[in-house]
């Protein structure tokens, strides 16, 4: 049974490297900062590749858009 995700992001110097999701895609945890910013946002799992920009929904900023930085690995979590 799949629990989660970690979503790994290309360095590009930004405070945040990689998200954890639930198995919904719900952002839970961000490293190495800026939880409080990213925590809560919503990453649609099913449909995001490695090698492409990630895809973020998290209001009022960022309404179904994509940050600019490419996912480099997606790794599933399992109970």
């Amino acid at each position: 049974m799949i629990t989660g995700f970690i979503i790994e992001l290309e360095d590009n110097g930004q405070d945040f490297l990689s998200f954890t999701t639930n198995a919904n895609g719900v952002i839970v945890k961000t490293e190495p900062f800026q939880g409080d910013v990213w925590n809560g946002g919503y990453i649609p799992v099913e449909s995001q590749e490695v090698g492409r920009l990630c895809m973020m929904h998290k209001p009022p900023n960022i309404v179904y858009g994509y940050l600019k930085h490419e996912v480099v690995k997606i790794t599933e979590l399992k109970d």
